[in-house]
């Protein structure tokens, strides 16, 4: 939550009265900007030139355009970083004390460029004053009346190209002090955890499977295979013994699915209790002899401590698909093996099936 208060303070080098408090109150939103005109002006800035124009659209429904005043105080030292701002127009000056005479000029930023990312993501106390050197007009994104991380799940592929270009740029940052920034350090690893993994079961989810074809998909000479499984009567073991049942069952399916994605493999919870996996470099008979060996695996999964001491056997569905021998089309790849999985349940379940090769 954010706090709205304000108060005058005499001012820095300028002389003019400053009107401060908590991420930057009392910022004059900008009534006549729309959201198409907030898009363009994000699109501009290169924290979001990777976005379409329909993603920058998202984005900018999310943001406000707030204009402010030469002298006037955007954020102080303490408060909560929850929101980031890209400047349309104007200067920013990054100062370590806002007294006349003291502190000294940390940074200063200019029309296209971005402040306040870092502890955005952080989501740590600011540690300096961002002070309007001259009027300026702002885009702060998410606005004040929206939260990051609710951003963040509302459109987890968007954040994730978003985050991809807030850590290069300020991984550049640090080098050009001689500093780097690791893909182990802890709140590199926690943002990739929020966007990309699964809560309930510890894969990877849905936003990283479609990254990830967007990504392999670029070279056509490097290919792979998407194996998906799907549980035949996981609603038996959930409407019979309980959602926390079939939790169970769930959570113990991807480990097995987890497990056997050694090497390049990645296992992803695809949706709801279907799994899935990018195998690289690996063809369809590769892909069988894992679903094979899977299935084998998940027909001895003992669950009786979940269903009250009833034995009960958990059997699975695969679809098999190629890219780029079968789709050379990642999204059509996707839907025509993911329809395999009811096709195989439809006909008794317990089978693998492989996509027909385009003609």
């Amino acid at each position: 939550m954010c706090y709205y208060w304000y108060r005058a303070r005499s001012s820095h080098s300028r002389g003019t009265q400053q009107y401060f408090g908590r991420e930057g109150v009392l910022l004059a939103r900008s009534p006549s900007h729309t959201v198409a005109e907030r898009a363009v002006l994000l699109g501009k800035a290169g924290l979001f030139s990777s976005l379409h124009d329909a993603e920058l659209e998202v984005v900018g429904a999310a943001s406000e355009v707030v204009e402010v005043a030469a002298g006037q105080v955007i954020f102080e030292p303490d408060s909560i970083g929850r929101s980031l701002f890209v400047i349309e127009s104007g200067e920013i000056v990054i100062r370590s004390d806002l007294e006349a005479g003291s502190g000294r000029d940390l940074a200063r930023f200019i029309s296209g460029e971005c402040f306040g990312e870092l502890d955005l993501l952080l989501g740590t106390p600011r540690t300096a004053w961002a002070v309007a050197d001259t009027n300026a007009r702002l885009v702060r994104f998410p606005a004040r009346n929206r939260e990051f991380r609710d951003v963040l799940q509302e459109h987890p592929v968007i954040s994730a190209r978003i985050l991809a270009k807030l850590l290069a740029g300020i991984a550049g940052r640090i080098r050009s002090t001689n500093k780097l920034v690791s893909d182990n350090t802890p709140w590199v690893r926690e943002l990739r955890r929020q966007v990309f993994v699964d809560k309930l079961t510890g894969l990877y989810n849905s936003a990283y499977l479609k990254d990830q074809l967007s990504t392999l998909s670029r070279n056509p000479q490097q290919p792979f295979t998407l194996l998906m499984m799907k549980p035949d009567n996981f609603k038996e073991v959930n409407d019979t013994y309980g959602h926390e049942a079939g939790d169970t069952t769930l959570k113990r399916l991807a480990n097995l699915f987890s497990r056997a994605m050694s090497g390049d493999r990645t296992a992803i919870r695809y949706r709801g209790n279907e799994m899935a996996a990018i195998l690289p470099r690996e063809d369809a008979e590769e892909a069988q002899a894992l679903a094979v060996t899977l299935g084998e695996q998940v027909r001895s999964m003992d669950i009786s401590d979940c269903t009250g001491g009833v034995p009960v056997t958990v059997t699975v569905s695969f679809g098999i698909g190629c890219f780029p021998g079968d789709r050379a089309d990642t999204e059509a790849l996707v839907t025509d093996t993911h329809a395999l999985l009811f096709v195989a349940r439809a006909a008794g379940g317990d089978r693998i099936l492989r996509v027909e090769a385009s003609p």
